[in-house]
Formats: C-alpha cells, sequence, structure tokens
C-alpha cells in the first residue's frame, strides 16, 4: 500500500482553511526556494542590525529598580525625602549644603582583622597594629581619598578639612593625628591602650564609642581575636544637592573614586583575578592576619565584575547547542540557519520591548533569557526537522513525478505538523512568562515581557526562515558532521535498504523502539494492564505527592540572601558585621523617620513635567504632597508631636530582630520640638504654648531652626530638615532615630519587628490631639521597602501559577481536544513543578529571588514535552490509531526524539551557567536542569504511560468528534495504516505487538 500521494495531498489541502493555506505556503517556499531562504535572512540581518544598534544597550543600575513604587512604605518614603530636599536652606555656604560635610551612613569602608591561623590569644600585639596601619594606610594616603572622606569644619579653618579616620581602630593608638607611617609601637604601650579600651566596654558609653571595634567575646575572654575599623566618606557627592540626590549617578562617582585604591589593595596582598575565579575567592594574608574588607561601594564594583565574568558562559551554552543541533540535524547549514534565528530574536525582542510596549528598562535579568531561548528555539527547529526526516517515510518518490510536488508533500506534512505542535508549546510557555509579567516587582515583570516576546518570535522565526533552509539542504548542500559529507542523491537513486536503514538508525529510535515501547507496552494487546506503565505511573505519582508537600513548606530566607560563594570575601560579612561584634555603628542599625504636615506623594507631578514611569524608577518618582491644614502654630499640633516623641521612646519590643528592649535605639531620637520647647524657656523664661499671640511663635522658631544644633549631634548637626521651612512657611515637622534591629534583616525578623512598629504607629495615631495633627508618615530606608519586596516575589511566584495553570488548561483543551488528555497533562505539569521546587527545598533553599524567578521559568519550561506528546497522542487518532496503545506507539515513534533533544539542548544551555561566581547563576542552572530532568522524566515515565493505561479510546473525551483517516493516507511512521500492513496472522498468533516487525514492514514497503 502507498504512501501520501499529490492528490491526498490536493484533497486533504483543501479540507479547511488552515490546510489551505499551509499548502500554499509550503508550495510558495518549494517553487521559490532561493527567494524564501535568501530573502529571509537578509530581513533578518537588516532588521537585527537595525533594531540591535537602536535598542540593543542595558540601563544604569538604580537604587530604586527592585523597590515596588505603589506600596505606602515607598511612596511615604519617597514623600518625605521629596519635601526634605525642598527646605529652605539657611545659606548658599551653610555645611549642610557643602560637598562631603556629612559622613555617609551607606558609603563606609569596613576592614576586618583576624589571626589567620585561628588562634586564640589577643590580636592586638605590636606587630599586628603595625600590619592594620599599613593596611588602612593605603587608602587614607591615596590620592583619591580627599575626594570620598567626609569634611568638617573648626575653628582654626577657613574650610573644611578632611575628618582624621576617627573610626579607625589603628588611630586609637598612633593618634589621630599620626601621618600613617606606620612604626612598630612599643607592646607596653599597646597593652595599657587596649586595657583602658576593654575596660570601658562595662559602661554604657564605653560600649557605643569602642565596642563596635571589638569582637563580641572580648568581655568574656578578657582580649579580642577579632577586631574592626571603619572609614566613613562623605555625602553628598561633588555636584549633587543632597545624599539622596540622584542616587544612581552619585552611587557611580563614589565607585569611580574607589575603584583605584581597590587596585593597590591587591597589589598589597599580592593577589589578581583569574579565568572563572574572584580576586576575592580566596584568603587575603598579611604577616599573622587575615584581612576582609568591605563596603558597599567595593561590592558593587565586584558584582558588576562577576557578572560580566558569569556571562561568558552563554558563549558555552552558544557553542553546545549549535554542535548538538548539527548533531541532531545532521546538517551544519540547517544548525548554522537555527542558530542565527534563536541569535537574531534577542536584539529584535529588544526592539518590540522597547518601542512597542515603551519599556526603557533592560538590565542582567533580560540576558539571562539567552539561556531560555536557547533551548526553545533549538526545540522549536528539532520539530520541524524531525517532522521533515519522518516524511520521507510516509512520502515515497515513486508516486511522484517530479522533485517539486514530491518536496510539497513532505514540506506540507512537517510544516503542518510544526505549526500546530510549537504553536501550543510557545503560546503556553509564552503565557507563563506574561504571568511573570503580571508581579509587582518591575524587573521581573519586565523579564517576563521579554521572554515572552523572544519566545513568540522564534516560533515565528522557525516557520517562516527554517522550512526554506530545510529545502535548500535537501537540494543543495551535502549533509554533514563537523566536517566532510555526502553528496545528495539523485532523483532516480532509491531509498536507502532495510540492512542501512537499521544499521544509521538513531540510539534515540533504538531506545524507543527496542526498549521504552515494548517495556511500557508489556502485557495483553489492548489491555489496560500494563505492569511496568502501572509502576512507573504509581513510582513518580509517590514522588509528586511528596514534592508537593516539600515545595508547600518553601518559605523566604530567614537569613540575609547571600550572592557570593561561600568561599568568597564578601559571604556573609554583613551577618559578620552585625552578629559579632560588642556593637554596632549607626549605620548598622534600620534609620527611622515620622513626619507631620505630609499627606502623601503625588506621582504624576514633576519638575521635568513628565509623569512617573516605573520603566525608569530613578527619575520623576513625585513631588510630595503637603497637608494645608498642617499649623505649626498650634499648640494642639506641637503638643501632639511632643506626645508621639515619648510615645517612641517607650515603645517596647519583644521581637528577636530588636537588640534592645526597645523599638529604638537608646537615646537615638532626634525630637526638635521637644529641645525647642526647652530652648524657648531658657531662652525667653516662659513656655512656647504662653506666647500670645502664637504668631510671634514662628520668627523664633526660625532662629532655633537656624542658630541652634540637636543635642544628639551638637557638631554636625542641623535643624534644616527637621524644621521643614519651604517659601519660609513651615510645612512639616519629622523626627528621626535608629530602629534596634539591624539593616538588612531576613523577612521573616522584619516581619516580627513590624509588628511593635504598627501598635506604635497606631497608638501615634490613636493619641490625643491626634485629628489636628494630620497625617503621620513613617520611613525606615529600604527595611520596609525592601520587605515588601521579598513578599512580592513569593506572591509572584504564586500568582503566576494561578494564571499560568489555568492557561495551559486551555491551551491543552484546544489543542488535544480532548477533556481526559488535557487533566493528565495538567496534573503532570503541577508534578513537574512540584518536583523542582520540593527538590530546592529539601536541598535547603529558602524561596528568595533566584527561586522565585526560576519557578515561573520551571513553568513554562515544564509544559513543552508533555504538550508535544500529548499533541502527538491526539493526532495519532486522525491517522488509524484509534486505540490508546496505537497512539502511544504514534506518539514516542514521532514526536519521542524530538522532546529528548530539545531536553539536551535546554539543559545542556542551563547547565554552562554552573560554574558562575554569582550564586544566582548557579541556582538558574541547578533549577533549569532539574526541570528539564523532571520534565523529560514526567513526559515519558509518568504521562504517556498514564495516557496508555488510562486512556482515552478513539472518540473517549473529545470535545468535538474528530474521525481518524483510514489506512493508506500516508500517516507518518507507526501509524495504523503502516500497522496493518503487517503480518496479521502472525501478529494474532505471538499475541503481542511486535513495533519492531511493524517498521521493517515498513521500511521493506517504502524500499518497494
Amino acid at each position: 500500500m502507498g504512501g501520501m500521494t499529490k492528490a491526498d495531498l490536493e484533497a486533504e489541502a483543501s479540507s479547511s482553511f488552515f490546510n489551505r493555506k499551509v499548502a500554499g505556503i509550503t508550495k510558495s517556499v518549494v517553487h521559490s526556494t532561493k527567494l524564501w531562504f535568501y530573502g529571509s535572512l537578509t530581513f533578518l540581518l537588516l532588521i537585527t542590525m537595525i533594531l540591535g544598534a537602536t535598542t540593543w544597550e542595558n540601563t544604569q543600575p538604580g537604587e530604586y529598580d527592585w523597590i515596588i513604587a505603589e506600596t505606602v512604605y515607598s511612596e511615604a518614603t519617597d514623600a518625605i525625602g521629596y519635601a526634605t530636599g525642598e527646605v529652605d536652606p539657611f545659606s548658599t555656604t551653610a555645611v549642610s549644603s557643602t560637598p562631603r560635610t556629612n559622613p555617609s551612613d551607606w558609603h563606609t569602608m569596613t576592614h576586618i582583622y583576624e589571626w589567620a591561623d585561628g588562634r586564640s590569644s589577643t590580636i592586638l600585639t605590636s606587630k599586628n597594629i603595625q600590619t592594620m596601619c599599613n593596611t588602612e594606610a593605603i587608602l587614607a594616603t591615596h590620592d583619591n581619598y580627599p575626594k570620598l572622606c567626609y569634611l568638617e569644619r573648626n575653628a582654626s579653618a577657613t574650610t573644611p578639612t578632611c575628618n582624621g579616620m576617627t573610626l579607625s581602630l589603628a588611630l586609637r593608638y598612633y593618634g589621630i593625628d599620626h601621618d600613617w607611617t606606620c612604626p612598630l609601637l612599643d607592646q607596653g604601650d599597646i597593652d595599657d591602650i587596649s586595657d583602658a579600651l576593654i575596660a570601658s566596654l562595662e559602661t554604657d558609653l564605653g560600649m557605643i564609642m569602642h565596642g563596635l571595634h571589638f569582637d563580641k567575646e572580648t568581655i568574656a575572654n578578657g582580649h579580642p581575636t577579632m577586631v574592626r575599623s571603619f572609614v566613613q566618606f562623605g555625602a553628598p557627592m561633588e555636584g549633587f544637592s543632597s545624599p539622596d540626590d540622584d542616587l544612581t549617578a552619585q552611587n557611580a562617582a563614589y565607585e569611580k573614586l574607589v575603584a583605584p585604591w581597590e587596585t593597590e589593595m591587591h597589589k598589597y596582598f599580592g593577589v589578581g583575578p583569574s579565568f572563572g575565579k574572584s580576586v576575592y575567592a580566596g584568603l587575603h594574608l598579611k604577616d599573622d592576619l587575615k584581612i576582609r574588607y568591605w563596603g558597599l561601594d567595593l561590592q558593587q564594583l565586584e558584582f558588576l565584575r562577576l557578572i560580566e565574568g558569569d556571562m561568558l558562559f552563554s558563549m558555552f551554552a552558544l557553542i553546545f547547542v549549535c554542535i548538538w543541533m548539527t548533531v541532531h540535524t545532521g546538517s551544519c547549514v540547517l544548525s548554522s540557519v537555527g542558530m542565527l534565528q534563536i541569535v537574531c530574536s534577542l536584539p529584535i525582542g529588544c526592539g518590540i520591548y522597547k518601542l512597542c510596549f515603551g519599556i526603557a528598562y533592560f538590565d542582567t535579568l533580560q540576558t539571562l533569557v539567552i539561556f531560555l531561548v536557547l533551548g526553545v528555539g533549538a526545540d522549536d527547529v528539532f520539530v520541524l526537522a524531525d517532522a521533515w526526516a519522518q516524511s520521507e517515510e510516509t512520502v515515497l518518490k515513486k508516486d511522484y513525478a517530479n522533485e517539486a510536488d514530491y518536496l510539497h508533500t513532505r514540506l506540507y506534512l512537517a510544516y503542518s505538523r510544526t505549526v500546530k505542535a510549537v504553536f501550543n508549546t510557545s503560546f503556553t510557555t509564552a503565557m507563563a512568562f506574561v504571568a511573570t509579567a503580571m508581579s509587582p516587582i518591575m524587573p521581573i515583570s519586565t523579564f517576563g515581557i521579554y521572554a515572552a516576546i523572544c519566545i513568540i518570535l522564534n516560533y515565528l522565526l522557525v516557520i517562516s526562515v527554517t522550512p526554506s533552509a530545510i529545502v535548500v539542504v535537501y537540494r543543495r548542500t551535502s549533509k554533514c558532521f563537523c566536517a566532510g559529507g555526502t553528496a545528495k542523491p539523485s532523483w532516480d537513486v532509491q531509498t536507502k535498504s532495510v540492512e542501512e536503514t537499521a544499521k544509521h538508525s538513531s540510539i534515540v529510535d533504538k531506545f524507543y523502539g527496542s526498549f521504552y515501547i515494548p517495556l511500557m507496552t508489556m502485557g495483553k494487546p489492548n489491555s489496560r494492564v500494563k505492569p511496568v506503565a502501572i509502576c512507573s505511573i504509581s513510582m513518580l505519582f509517590v514522588w509528586g505527592c511528596i514534592a508537593t508537600s516539600a515545595a508547600s513548606r518553601l518559605k523566604p530566607p530567614t537569613q540575609q540572601e547571600q550572592w557570593f560563594p561561600s568561599t568568597h570575601m564578601f559571604d556573609g560579612i554583613i551577618d559578620t558585621m552585625t552578629r559579632d561584634f560588642s556593637s554596632a555603628t549607626a549605620a548598622n542599625y534600620v534609620p527611622m523617620t515620622f513626619s507631620w504636615g505630609i499627606d502623601g506623594i503625588d506621582r504624576d507631578v514633576n519638575e521635568s513635567g513628565e509623569k512617573f514611569n516605573k520603566y525608569v524608577p530613578n527619575q520623576n518618582r513625585g513631588e510630595a504632597v503637603f497637608n494645608p491644614e498642617f499649623d505649626i502654630l498650634n499648640p494642639d499640633v506641637r503638643a501632639h508631636i511632643v506626645a508621639s516623641c515619648s510615645l517612641i521612646r517607650q515603645q517596647e519590643c519583644s521581637a528577636m530582630g530588636c537588640n534592645f528592649d526597645t523599638l529604638i535605639v537608646p537615646d537615638s531620637l532626634i525630637c526638635p520640638l521637644e529641645e525647642f520647647n526647652l530652648w524657648h524657656e531658657a531662652t525667653y523664661g516662659q513656655a512656647a504654648d504662653d506666647v500670645v499671640p502664637q504668631s510671634d511663635l514662628l520668627p523664633r522658631l526660625k532662629t532655633f531652626r537656624k542658630d541652634t544644633k540637636p543635642a544628639n549631634d551638637p557638631i554636625l548637626g542641623s535643624w534644616e530638615t527637621y524644621i521643614g521651612l519651604i517659601d519660609d512657611e513651615v510645612k512639616f515637622v519629622k523626627l528621626s532615630l535608629s530602629m534596634s534591629m539591624y539593616t538588612l534583616q531576613s523577612i521573616d525578623t522584619k516581619k516580627d519587628v513590624k509588628v511593635f512598629w504598627e501598635k506604635l504607629m497606631s497608638d501615634i495615631e490613636t493619641a490625643e490631639n491626634s485629628d489636628v495633627g494630620g497625617t503621620v508618615l513613617s520611613e525606615s530606608g529600604i527595611a520596609w521597602t525592601w520587605m515588601e519586596t521579598e513578599q512580592g516575589l513569593v506572591d509572584g511566584l504564586f500568582n503566576g501559577f494561578l494564571i499560568c495553570f489555568p492557561v495551559a488548561l486551555g491551551v491543552l483543551l484546544v489543542a488535544t481536544n480532548n477533556v481526559l488528555v488535557s487533566v493528565w497533562s495538567i496534573l503532570s505539569i503541577a508534578f513537574i513543578v512540584a518536583s523542582v521546587l520540593g527538590t530546592v527545598e529539601m536541598m535547603g533553599f529558602p524561596l528568595g529571588v533566584a527561586e522565585s524567578i526560576a519557578g515561573i521559568i520551571v513553568v513554562g519550561f515544564s509544559v513543552d514535552y508533555v504538550v508535544h506528546m500529548a499533541h502527538m497522542f491526539v493526532d495519532g487518532l486522525e491517522h488509524g490509531c484509534d486505540t490508546s496503545e496505537k497512539r502511544f506507539d504514534y506518539s514516542c515513534r514521532n514526536m519521542g526524539g524530538t522532546i529528548i533533544a530539545g531536553a539536551v539542548t535546554t539543559a545542556g544551555s542551563g547547565a554552562s551557567m554552573f560554574p558562575g561566581t554569582i550564586q544566582f547563576f548557579y541556582k538558574m542552572a541547578l533549577l533549569i536542569v532539574l526541570t528539564i530532568m523532571f520534565s523529560i522524566s514526567y513526559a515519558l515515565f509518568f504521562f504517556m504511560p498514564l495516557v496508555l493505561v488510562a486512556g482515552p479510546d478513539k472518540n473517549f473525551g473529545n470535545l468535538f468528534k474528530k474521525e481518524g483517516k483510514s489506512a493508506g493516507d500516508g500517516s507518518p511512521k507507526g501509524s495504523s495504516a503502516r500497522v496493518e500492513q503487517a503480518d496479521e496472522e502472525e501478529r494474532k498468533g505471538r499475541g503481542e505487538w511486535n513495533v519492531e516487525l511493524v517498521k521493517v514492514e515498513n521500511i521493506k514497503e517504502a524500499n518497494l
């Protein structure tokens, strides 16, 4: 019985609109191959160059990229920050407006010193103190330090001068005015100073002043084994109006000045980078000391270096995928075209992303899409290439008078299958990333949009560029494996013999034909009892339930998320600084501000005239909205603010995150109206509330604001931003303090402390006279705003699931037209996702940034192989396979090799990130490989056995009835038409489904 003929093609093509279009496109490709091939490649390269040149550019990372702008915490932070920047300055030469005359809380360099051999004796020896001095002298004597140091005024200087590094431990011994020559000191003198410093730790004042230098066991041991020094830089930098002005550019200015000092430090320690290894991966030793040095500026420089280095591993992914595509397709030309499509989809997708969607943000996270499209794009090419290869067994040359008709029929079969199969997986995967786009976190949201665009682009390219490449390869080029090749057989040469076909069968074909299919179908023909299949289903079902339980236990990190490997100097250094020393610096505690007179922020009002754009989060963040009813001259308003100061001091906190019994660090509150009342009574001999009329109080308040300083900061402090005088009118008043919680704590720690903060806010808002005080805003820097980001990562993941699974079910119902197959598919996909996340939990990983991002990627990848097999299983009915057993055979033979090839490609490209230094890349590699491993396992050993055992058969479960084709319709390999050509009597006599005999009979018929 023959294969598909030209008449069969014409009949099928006229049966539906879709078939007519496919027939028309494939006929055009065959008859105008050169035009399609060279035209599509030229257009592809041209649009890539244009969009790449105009849009392919990373944006500068900023402070607000990952902050959710819509939260009340973010709005309060921005409102108070804007209002503070609008206050009337004392004068153009005031200290607060002079560059670097305020010590920066964020731009600080820390040196930590420990014994290199871990000994327990005192570290305060003459030699060690000299080493500390020499180490810190590299920064103190560097040419860039005068451009970084914070400046202070004194009576003898007309201009501010560099502060003398008052937080340097070495200078406690050498003296604050030391010239950094660092001679060896007498050990007796060192012991005297050390004893005095350690003794002072027994007092509260001494602990605050000196405890920050010594490890927390110093008092118990009588000496320290680990010490540290600090160097505070000044703020704001030259050219910026305040420490918060244009943070992105200001941070870049710090980093530019820190970088040359970092290079000198590397020379001092005799270390240098090597390929794939950070300069901070090993110990930095000097004499007897292990020295760690860290600052946010230093960390940012290192982080960017490591990301650039880790992204180089994408080249290995490209090379691997290219080689594997060549191996699988057997054609260098076809693999080259496939790789070109994948690579070009990235800049084209970037152009659509920026120009059509109006998204300006494009950063490191978006560049990770290359690892996704390498797998997805290669899989798309494999579907078409495999369908083309399989059509050779279905479309026989002897049935055609010329090559054009023969190629048209083959391409029609391959193309029609690809258009449907790849659409199903591409649409489902794209929708998984669209679900990611619903995340409130802008970088995650834009990553989802960009990934979805690139997935769709690869689908469009595989159905527009690849078909002509396949015809070109057949007609004009030889097949090759790395080098060489054989000439294309001439039209009149017969197809391969049975022996040649068997000899050249791929390992994957042999796996399915000789092992997998016979093993799974073992048992009586057409019986539901398949022992191996049932055992396979049971084992993976039990594992899926266990993994689901484990996945449900995933929680956000209980410690600050680590971005560096355990061998890196920066790994855990923040925890060391906050937990392992006797006391912390003010910069180690969360700063907090309360304000009255500010109602909120209007995002749509900006000096530039532009509205806030969430894709450009570091610009145009809005202007503060002031309360027109706020009146500082109202005694009740002042009374409420003063009473709030008392409530703040008294607020207890029993959470583990609080380092004192109170919510705030003792004596850290700066309350301007309390000090104003004391000043007023001392200056005028009467209470401020007794002044009549109260309007006389305003000039006195202005005098107090200008001529006095906060008691907690009598040298550099100022009331300029505490009493918000704007256009000579008091628009707001604010308080500042240090919360007793350390900065950069885990989300669970912050949530526990936040309970006490919320109680405090409730007490303030319900206190006496609160109705006249107006809105009370409170901001805590990144403490609450980043907590919302961390929670948003978790919520975004599970909200994504709520979107992804219904969409996947809808796509499956449309693609398969069968309820039962769709349900089995969704169950398989759910178990794949649960297996990956459950394994993550079992490995001890929390639900951090990398895990949350990868969770949606898992959904995107998990659908591919199951949907491919489901589509082919249902497609079997249209080709005469009316039982689940025949459809199982049909699906495995026609799509099994494709999904394995796709799995190798995706897992290989993901695995290229394993050598990366940044922990994020390692986790992404692990999660992608786990996803592919579980996806292929559940597709072949859960879903396929499930449809084999549980059906459906024939039209059972179909939404709309479909009739299968009769024998001889030119069905692909493994179809019922082919099966019926086997020796029916012999097969019945054996009582089994001998698929290998059927395959050989098919080949024999083809050769005839």
